[in-house]
């Protein structure tokens, strides 16, 4: 029978993304196990009524989509709290008999929707995909290019009103101290939200630590690495670059969304102070603007405009990944902020390629202590420029290559997550449904045992 899982978002696939890509797996690997996946999201396209859901069945799952475009914030608080957004939410969840409830990202939703969902007695999980809660621009940046280790209202209330003006006391003729006390009731709403989640998960130790800096009970979160299919990408992008051409160029990609915090100009900053003969930097990603600032993106098309050497390949679509990293002979994540996972380098290390990182957050444990590549301190030009001549060693990107590292299955972190459903159903009394498979192992649970296990875990 299995577990009846709520699943919340703000996008599903076929939307592009880091959060869809993982949810998709999670869902689909629980859905090998027995357990049935509701999933709600959100419907950003133009025309629908705000508010309205529509609820369709994709590769086999039931996903109701709210339509909201963020158009009707009007303070600060207006980002975590979203009266219209939990009521939709409540009223789906009457619709369904769920187990548990996994939150991935409550943009758009509010982070109110977690006392909303404990309120109905319903356990509620929540995966803290990155810094959103505590810094609304969601990762820790400030207009200014810096890099913030922690939020307090004097640090926040002017990046926020540089930001977001219509939504600060200042816009409308208020005074800085109203604009921190803003920020810092946002905050405190937030931290106060996330308190009602029975479990918070963390991909990464140094997401952990930034949270329980904040205030959180460290043993209330639990870091949960994410993990990720790659045998099948690893093939294929072995079999492209053996069917490849030689080539005299030495390419150096970055990929995913090109946002400041993601160090791509800075970077390619260093490409060009190099002069490496022969190498290029591939940057593939799409280029949104940053809460409405092209300014970054405007740089890096200058540079790319006069220089060779940097190409603005553009969005690509995850049907290309194999491509992508087949012609090319090494992956740069030059993040300014502090990573929560490091998606594409991981991809990249398990596809054999060498990988340069920056320091921050938790992109170090890619190079495995430096034996796959290198770490590089975050936003120190000279440092970059050093390894950039460094990996333009072939003996040295040899060595980085022959390392082999898999990471994770999406398999082994559906379990882990699987258990931990388990237990926190368990702990909200609720009767737990028979089960296919002993939680978190790969083991089937007999036929005669299942009513014991129920029983066991409080059915």
């Amino acid at each position: 029978m299995g577990l009846a899982l709520g699943i919340v978002g703000q996008g599903w696939a076929p939307d592009i993304g880091g959060v869809e890509s993982h949810t998709r797996d999670l869902v689909r690997e629980l859905g090998q196990r027995g357990h049935r996946a509701h999933v709600l999201a959100l419907d950003l396209a133009e025309g629908l009524e705000p508010y309205s859901l529509a609820t369709r069945t994709h590769e086999g799952v039931e996903v109701a989509r709210m339509a909201y475009r963020y158009h009707d914030h009007r303070a600060l608080l207006d980002l975590v709290e979203n009266p219209r957004a939990t009521a939709v939410l409540l009223g789906w969840l009457r619709a369904r008999s769920l187990d548990v409830v996994h939150v991935h990202h409550a943009s758009g939703w509010g982070l109110s929707i977690l006392p909303a969902i404990a309120g109905t007695g319903t356990p509620v999980v929540m995966t803290l995909h990155d810094y959103w809660a505590l810094c609304p621009r969601g990762q820790m940046l400030r207009t200014d290019g810096e890099v913030c280790r922690a939020a307090s209202p004097a640090r926040c209330a002017p990046c926020l009103a540089a930001t977001w003006p219509h939504l600060m006391p200042s816009g409308r003729g208020g005074t800085r101290a109203e604009d921190e006390a803003a920020a810092g009731a946002r905050t405190e709403h937030a931290l106060r939200c996330l308190r009602a989640a029975r479990r918070l998960f963390t991909p990464s130790a140094a997401t952990r630590t930034a949270y329980v800096e904040a205030g959180l009970a460290p043993d209330s979160i639990q870091v949960v690495e994410n993990g990720i299919d790659v045998e099948e990408l690893a093939r294929e992008v072995a079999r492209l670059r053996a069917a490849a051409p030689p080539h005299g160029e030495l390419r150096l990609g970055v990929l995913g969304t090109v946002l400041p915090s993601k160090g791509a100009l800075e970077l390619a900053r260093a490409v060009v102070a190099a002069d490496v003969p022969g190498l290029v930097l591939e940057i593939h990603g799409n280029q949104p603007s940053y809460h409405g600032d092209r300014r970054y993106l405007d740089e890096l098309a200058t540079l790319a405009g006069r220089d060779p050497r940097v190409r603005l390949c553009g969005p690509f679509e995850h049907e290309r990944l194999a491509e992508i990293l087949a012609r090319v002979d090494g992956v740069a994540a030059p993040s300014r902020w502090n990573e929560v996972y490091g998606l594409t380098v991981r991809e990249a290390r398990a596809a054999g390629l060498p990988v340069l990182v920056s320091s921050a957050g938790a992109l170090p444990e890619v190079t495995a202590s430096g034996t796959a590549g290198l770490v590089v301190p975050a936003e120190d030009t000279q440092a970059w420029v050093a390894a950039l001549r460094r990996f333009a060693n072939p003996a040295q990107r040899a060595v980085w290559a022959a390392h082999v590292q898999r990471p994770r299955s999406a398999r082994t972190m559906a379990l882990e997550l699987e258990r931990a459903y388990v237990d926190v159903v368990r702990a909200a009394g609720r009767r737990l449904p028979e089960l296919e498979f002993v939680a978190g192992e790969e083991a089937r649970v007999p036929e005669r045992g299942r009513g014991w296990l129920r029983r066991l875990f409080g059915g």
